[in-house]
């Protein structure tokens, strides 16, 4: 009982004097010796420890001591009798550890276990008579610190809350507090580290952001970082810290950053005065004698129910209406053509600072693409002659395509005036018109 309690005291002083600091080791390179974590080998070197030393017995690995586990393959395991294992420091070649299998298992547990560092191993054979058969090339690793990173809060530093809204001034700011915030990594050799980036918690729609760090608490418990906030997009968020070992912050409402807009949907109604002109086909010059048409107007619906920091995306409906009407000696003809089209909208805010609240932005106007396709209506063109009987109203439903762009300026955070021009063609097989459709318009957004 006095050698198992020995043995316990000697691991928890030498926990102790690395600073309790858990270890992971990382292959440096491909081999025919690899380092490992896997569990699948505990087991066996648990069994291992208690053959080779009875205080050993159970007392259970730890993760941590679990993660310095050295393995390799052997072609012939039935002609082995045991290995041994050489562990060197890797620049001044200082032989560190000396250890043997006593059977031919393919591991190794590496105890006690090896300061953060980077070292070198070799395994050597021993055949069945017990001399040494083959000898393995030396094979790098990396032996990481382990430090579990905790986020306890992330706030913006203008408004001290973990929900940013874009419509408003931010600089990109936070703070962070937390446990083992260490600073990331500098170069290839740094073996205690932590790497930090804004996760989305739907990941397969978002992006990650890497943050610029600010400035480190010397104790490692809180940081000042800045994101760009014109590529932030809207979403939810994680921020996670990962150190050197691949230890990571589990995703929390502590961690969560909350970035929407003021307003998440936009419904936007315009009504305005609008002017077709006919750019190709000669129908309407021949019998209607015209090829512009003043006595127009149009009606605009957009539903805009995604915003991101690249722009909006929503959906539309656009109608026009023209009044048609030509006179000759003998008699007249008059008609009305009516499109309807169905909108797929892009658009694209302008913004600028609110002069009497800096920590707010003035919508000042929007950029707008839109297209789709719909149906072009020919209703009662008709014509009247001043003797004898009039032939029957033409009514022709035909399908067409709609293209368009405008800017709407506003007034007032409600209020806009829109300059608008569409370009659209009819897909009739015996009269293919195009027209551009310029129009000033007057809208409210809800």
């Amino acid at each position: 009982m006095e050698s198992r309690i020995c043995f316990f005291a000697a691991v928890l002083i030498f926990l102790f004097s690395c600073g309790t600091v858990p270890l992971f080791a990382e292959d440096g390179a491909k081999n025919n010796a690899t380092a490992s974590n896997q569990q699948d080998y505990v087991q066996d070197q648990i069994e291992a420890e208690e053959e080779e030393n009875p205080a050993f017995v159970g007392n259970p690995l730890t993760p941590e001591e679990s993660w310095q586990i050295l393995s390799w393959e052997e072609k012939n395991p039935g002609a082995v009798l045991k290995y041994e294992v050489v562990v060197e420091s890797a620049s001044a070649h200082e032989e560190l550890r000396r250890m043997e299998t006593k059977r031919s298992e393919t591991s190794i547990h590496v105890f006690p276990l090896l300061p953060p560092g980077r070292y070198r191993y070799k395994v050597v054979t021993y055949d069945l008579v017990g001399s040494p058969a083959a000898e393995s090339d030396w094979t790098n690793i990396t032996i990481y610190a382990a430090h579990q990173p905790e986020i306890s809060s992330i706030k913006s530093t203008l408004k001290h809350s973990s929900t940013i809204y874009l419509d408003e001034i931010n600089d990109g700011k936070f703070s962070v507090k937390g446990k083992n915030l260490f600073p990331p990594r500098e170069d290839k050799y740094d073996v205690e580290f932590t790497e930090y980036a804004l996760v989305p918690k739907k990941k397969a729609i978002g992006r990650t952001y890497k943050p610029n760090i600010l400035s480190q608490g010397k104790d490692n418990r809180s940081m000042e970082i800045q994101f760009d906030i014109d590529s932030l997009d809207s979403g939810v968020y994680h921020f996670r810290a990962t150190d050197a070992s691949g230890l990571f912050t589990p995703d929390s409402g502590d961690n969560e950053l909350i970035v929407r807009y003021t307003k998440p949907m936009d419904l936007n109604v315009s009504i305005g005065y609008s002017c077709p002109f006919i750019l190709y086909d000669d129908t309407f010059k021949k019998y209607m004698g015209s090829n512009i048409w003043p006595l127009s107007g149009n009606a605009k619906v957009v539903f805009i129910p995604f915003k991101h920091s690249w722009g909006y995306l929503g959906v539309g409906l656009l109608s026009t209406y023209t009044r048609m009407n030509f006179e000759e000696e003998y008699f007249t003809i008059d008609g009305n053509l009516i499109t309807a089209s169905g909108l797929l909208v892009y658009q694209k805010p302008i913004k600028v600072n609110e002069k009497s609240d800096p920590t707010k932005k003035r919508h000042l106007g929007t950029i707008e693409i839109h297209a789709g396709g719909g149906a072009a209506y020919f209703y009662d063109y008709q014509y009247h002659f001043d003797v004898g009987t009039n032939p029957d109203p033409l009514y022709s439903f035909d399908g067409c395509a709609l293209v368009g762009a405008s800017f709407q300026y506003y007034l007032t955070p409600r209020i806009f005036v829109e300059a608008q021009a569409d370009f659209i063609t009819s897909f009739i097989s015996d009269m293919t018109y195009g027209m551009i459709v310029p129009s000033i318009n007057i809208g409210y957004q809800f």
